[in-house]
């Protein structure tokens, strides 16, 4: 099966609670990753990763939609990080 016909979880690209994109997964054995926008301090837009203390596996065929869903996260870290005051 090609990563094209392999269809994600709807929630795996659910917005988070503030409308941003975001992408999550939760493997076989119950571990989960998140990846979302993040504005570093004194470095500029950037992407938040964040697992389970054991770490999570994305499947390969996954992989291609999740490569997809982190640069629109990084398209919105962009655009949030031109939309903050400068200090």
């Amino acid at each position: 099966m090609s990563a094209e016909q392999v269809e994600a979880e709807p929630e795996q690209y659910a917005t988070d609670t503030y409308g941003t994109p975001c992408y999550r997964h939760t493997d076989p054995d119950g571990d989960q990753f998140l990846a979302a926008a993040s504005l570093i301090p004194g470095q500029g837009p950037g992407v938040y990763f964040r697992t389970s203390p054991a770490g999570a596996s994305i499947p390969l065929a996954h992989l291609d939609q999740f490569i997809a869903r982190l640069h629109t996260i990084a398209e919105t870290a962009k655009a949030e990080a031109a939309e903050e005051p400068t200090k």
